[in-house]
C-alpha cells in the first residue's frame, strides 16, 4: 500500500469534498446512484484506454497481460453506461470491501502513532469504516439496497468530512502525517 501524505489543506479539501457528497446524497439520492455509476464508467475508461495505449511499447512488442486487462476495463466501462444499475449493485460488494479495509487502516495508524494529536479521532473514523463496510455488504440487494447504500454513502461521508475537517484544523500550518 502507498503511503499517503496528509497536510491541514489536504484534509481541509477532502473534508469539504466528502461534507459535499454526503449532502448530495441525501438530497437526492437515486441521481446520485447514476452520477456514482457514470463517473465511475468515465474513470474506468480512461484509466483502461491510457493502460491499453502503454502496452503497446515503442519498440513494437504488445504487453499482453496489460492489453487484456485494459479490454476487460473498456467493457466493464461501456457496462457502466449500458445498465449502472446493475454495474451499481455489483460495486457495492467492492466498496463495503474498501471501507473495511481503510478502516482497519484507520485504526492501526490511531493505535501506531501515539503522538498524533487527532488520533481520537482517527481511530472513531476507522471504527466507523469498519461498521459503513458490513453494513453496505449485508444491504437488501437489488432494490432497495442501492438507496440504502447511498445513504450510507452519504452518512459516511457526512462523517468522514468533519473528522477530517477537525483534523485538518487541528494540524499546524506546515506539519504533515504520512499515513500507511
Amino acid at each position: 500500500m502507498e503511503p499517503e501524505i496528509l497536510t491541514k489543506g489536504g484534509l481541509l479539501a477532502r473534508g469539504i469534498f466528502a461534507l459535499i457528497i454526503g449532502i448530495l446524497c441525501f438530497t437526492l439520492p437515486v441521481g446520485m446512484q447514476a452520477v456514482f455509476a457514470y463517473l465511475i464508467g468515465i474513470f474506468l475508461l480512461i484509466i483502461s484506454l491510457v493502460t491499453g495505449a502503454i502496452s503497446l511499447s515503442e519498440d513494437g512488442r504488445v504487453h499482453w497481460g496489460v492489453l487484456i486487462l485494459s479490454i476487460i476495463g473498456v467493457i466493464i466501462a461501456l457496462l457502466m453506461f449500458i445498465s449502472p444499475f446493475a454495474m451499481f449493485v455489483a460495486l457495492t460488494l467492492l466498496i463495503a470491501a474498501w471501507a473495511i479495509i481503510t478502516g482497519i487502516a484507520e485504526l492501526a495508524i490511531a493505535f501506531s502513532l501515539k503522538d498524533l494529536p487527532f488520533r481520537v479521532l482517527l481511530g472513531i473514523s476507522g471504527f466507523f469504516a469498519i461498521l459503513f463496510g458490513i453494513l453496505i455488504g449485508f444491504a437488501p440487494l437489488p432494490k432497495e439496497g442501492s438507496l440504502v447504500l447511498i445513504l450510507l454513502v452519504g452518512i459516511y461521508c457526512l462523517f468522514f468530512g468533519i473528522i477530517s475537517i477537525i483534523a485538518g484544523l487541528l494540524m499546524k500550518k506546515g506539519e504533515t502525517v504520512i499515513a500507511f
